[in-house]
């Protein structure tokens, strides 16, 4: 697997992603901090990683409750992504993934039927068993039945965070202990800023290894318009910075995105 070998005192976020100096300034400290969880020898100047993931949830947040759920729903897809081929390894037919991504969209053109939606009956229809007696499976399938979960504006930030913990901590995205802290790094200076703008990551990690996502979109004009156009979505805001563009052109566009690309590992 490519590690990222971040430096642990530099912290820098691509040029792609703006953010507010709150998340910078938050990021940064979080980066600061070593974590036993993530197997870090030294963990003298640590916080637990529930503790950081708590902070950095909380500074996605903001006065515009339904553009701050919309970022916790796009984290959330950007990680259910990053499962799935670790199912598709081990459950190479398993059609509940795509299931799933279509019930996101599905529940997002009637985002009014909100009351109508129950995740928990459809979790129950497709994992009737608790478990398959493995982890990484487990926990994979745990990541897309929280996804379900972060729909509810209510719910969001608590199964995102359960996401979390089976991605950073667990064997969700890839089994073993190591890279861990290379894991916890890509999700600060990708997913999180990306989140924030509501754009797709520069590099993506998966159960095949760190790969750039950079060349693959600068390659597809098609995926490059969808870029363009799933940069901001600021429903609720008054402060556009694009021309208004509907919450279901984001999602459909990053299920499309990341299902229609043959991630190779970075070397």
């Amino acid at each position: 697997m490519t590690s990222l070998s971040f430096p642990i005192q530099n912290l820098k976020i691509s040029p792609t992603f703006d953010v507010p100096s709150s998340l910078y300034n938050c990021l940064s400290k979080v980066w600061q901090y070593s974590y036993e969880e993530l197997y870090e020898d030294n963990t003298e100047n640590s916080i637990t990683l529930e503790d950081a993931i708590d902070r950095v949830l909380d500074s996605l947040a903001d006065n515009d409750v339904i553009r701050s759920h919309h970022r916790y729903i796009w984290m959330a897809l950007i990680l259910a992504n990053s499962v799935e081929p670790t199912i598709k390894s081990y459950l190479p037919d398993d059609t509940r993934t795509k299931q799933i991504f279509q019930s996101v969209q599905d529940r997002l053109q009637t985002p009014k039927s909100s009351s109508q939606f129950n995740a928990e009956h459809l979790i129950s229809e497709l994992f009737p068993q608790i478990s398959v007696g493995n982890q990484a499976i487990d926990e994979a399938f745990d990541v897309f039945q929280n996804l379900l979960r972060v729909l509810d504006r209510d719910r969001a930030k608590e199964a995102l965070i359960e996401m979390l913990e089976d991605c950073l901590e667990g064997y969700a995205i890839f089994p073993g202990s190591q890279e861990r802290r290379d894991l916890f790094n890509w999700w600060l200076l990708e997913v999180v800023p990306a989140s924030w703008c509501l754009g797709i990551p520069n590099a993506i990690y998966t159960i095949q290894g760190y790969a750039s996502l950079y060349k693959i979109v600068q390659r597809s004009l098609k995926i490059q318009i969808i870029w363009t156009r799933l940069r901001f979505d600021k429903i609720g805001s008054k402060q556009a910075r694009v021309p208004h563009y509907n919450i279901i052109s984001f999602i459909e566009g990053i299920i499309g995105f990341f299902r229609r690309l043959q991630i190779k590992e970075v070397r």
